[in-house]
């Protein structure tokens, strides 16, 4: 009887391994792949950052109608400032719908013949990075394979941790705040709905990757609620406001790569503004 060769049998054992964790079918095929072609070394993607986009926030008759009565003092009785509140600009909306979410944009290039699945994804978003009163928020999101339904994305241990001191690991966010960043899903092609099923870049191809998030509703309008108060005399004026958030957003894409095992590519830190509300701004549903 022959004996498999050591790197069939390496190869294997990591499917093996790794399958809980990943999608079988694709490990099967990258070891197939590679049992086929032993003199074929796998080699590393490429990770390219290409931008935020802000793909949902409240209207400024929104943010006015929220922020009004909580910045705006009474005059004389209590209650008067709610009241001439409601009256310039209508009823407040409730937290819940005062969402504000953008989607992070990768190219990922996969120069082997298997394709590769995106394992996880590291984000860490810190607003107003230059003040005193900055605000961060982290989340590590764990992909499945099509075998796992329901999957929520919530990482287990060992998710989103590099063992290079050039990339950063959930475990150098520790500060950031609970609930401050909500990941929705990540989507492969374009209208698809975001999920957390493991997205896969198909062999010597370069696929865009979007993946959304979500800034929890409560702990954005507190840090809104600083501006706001420093606008308070343009609400009573009847004025709706634009609020401008600089940012900085840093992380990491974990992909699994044949026999090079799981390999992480990291992005950032880069900077940016967003406006916030931005009447242009059409929320995207049913993405």
């Amino acid at each position: 009887m022959n004996r498999a060769p050591r790197s069939l049998l390496t190869l294997a054992l990591a499917a093996a391994l790794l399958a809980p964790l990943t999608s079988c079918d694709a490990l099967l095929q990258i070891a197939e792949t590679q049992a086929n072609n032993p003199a074929v070394q796998p080699l590393m993607p490429t990770v390219e950052y290409s931008g935020t986009e802000l793909v949902e926030s409240p209207s400024k008759s929104m943010m006015a109608r929220y922020y009004c009565p909580l910045v705006v003092p009474d005059v004389g009785l209590p209650g008067t400032a709610s009241l001439a509140c409601q009256a310039a600009f209508g009823a407040p909306p409730l937290a819940s719908q005062m969402r504000v979410s953008f989607d992070l944009k990768f190219k990922v290039k996969n120069p082997n013949q298997f394709p590769i699945p995106v394992a996880e994804l590291l984000a860490a978003v810190v607003v107003f990075p230059d003040k005193t009163n900055q605000s961060l928020g982290a989340a590590c999101v764990a992909f499945c394979g099509t075998d796992q339904p329901g999957c929520t994305g919530q990482p287990g241990p060992g998710a989103c941790v590099s063992k290079s001191t050039d990339i950063k690991s959930i475990a150098d966010f520790q500060n950031a705040a609970a609930g401050f960043l909500i990941a929705s899903g990540i989507q492969a092609l374009a209208g698809q709905q975001p999920s957390f099923v493991m997205p896969q870049v198909v062999q010597d191809a370069e696929v865009l990757v979007t993946a959304r998030f979500s800034f929890g509703a409560e702990a954005l309008l507190q840090v809104l609620l600083q501006l706001a108060k420093q606008s308070a005399a343009q609400l009573q004026a009847g004025k709706a406001l634009d609020f401008v958030i600089p940012y900085q957003i840093q992380g990491g894409v974990w992909l699994d790569v044949g026999s090079l095992g799981r390999v992480v590519v990291g992005y950032g830190p880069t900077s940016g503004v967003w406006t916030i509300p931005a009447e242009q701004l059409v929320p995207k549903r049913g993405r």
